[in-house]
């Protein structure tokens, strides 16, 4: 007796849309899992939102896309939805909080979130000032963003402030090997100081000459006195 084999066909259309999902839920789940504890949105922070639409087995990239600062009520304005509160919010419920929103308005939204945390690069920098950067990047990429060090910067003296205090020294490591913001545990808000070399100038030269005429000329009358 002869049993036919039965063939099943999946649509190449299906299978790389279904590939693509899991492959992104999966990255997600990944930056979810290791940023729990910077994921904490501020005032003053950013969001960087993608939103895409799946109709008939397309994906269509909107025009929703974008980078959006959290104001100080903790509000972002979103295309289309409107304001939407995500203070103290972890990246997690904000990303099911926005796709939520766009589910009134979309038939099969899907939201990619990335945090864009806000730090101050302060001293010997080519363009110091305040950035937003997602934190899974590298400290490397941070300074990039200030243009660099200059000419007298010591990379040995870069080191993390947070509220007015040191909490992280010998940065050089960190930055030569590449290490995220996130691993070396930069926060939102915290200030990366990086000092110049000590130099001798000419006017600490010439202050030390007139510290040590003024010690002679002391001597002398003291000396005279006796």
């Amino acid at each position: 007796m002869k049993y036919k084999k039965k063939c099943y066909f999946i649509d190449n259309t299906k299978v790389t849309l279904l590939i693509f999902l899991l492959l992104t839920l999966f990255i997600n789940s990944l930056h979810g899992q290791s940023m729990r504890s910077l994921t904490i949105f501020r005032p003053g922070d950013a969001i960087n939102v993608v939103v895409w639409e799946y109709l008939y087995e397309e994906r269509r990239n909107l025009d929703f896309s974008g980078v959006y600062p959290i104001n100080p009520e903790g509000y972002v304005a979103l295309p289309l939805v409107g304001e939407v509160r995500i203070k103290a919010l972890t990246l997690d419920e904000v990303t099911k909080l926005i796709t939520e929103k766009y589910s009134d308005y979309l038939k099969n939204p899907y939201v990619y979130v990335r945090p864009l945390i806000r730090v101050t690069m302060q001293g010997a920098f080519i363009k110091p000032g305040v950035y937003r950067i997602d934190p899974s990047k590298s400290l490397w990429d941070l300074v990039a963003l200030a243009g660099g060090p200059n000419a007298g910067a010591d990379l040995e003296r870069l080191q993390v402030k947070r509220g007015g205090e040191v909490i992280i020294k010998g940065l050089l490591n960190a930055y030569e090997k590449g290490y995220s913001l996130e691993e070396i545990g930069i926060e939102s808000g915290d200030q990366i100081i990086l000092s110049g070399r000590e130099q001798i100038t000419f006017r600490f030269i010439i202050s030390i000459i007139h510290l040590c005429g003024t010690l002679v000329l002391l001597y002398l009358r003291i000396q005279r006195g006796y």
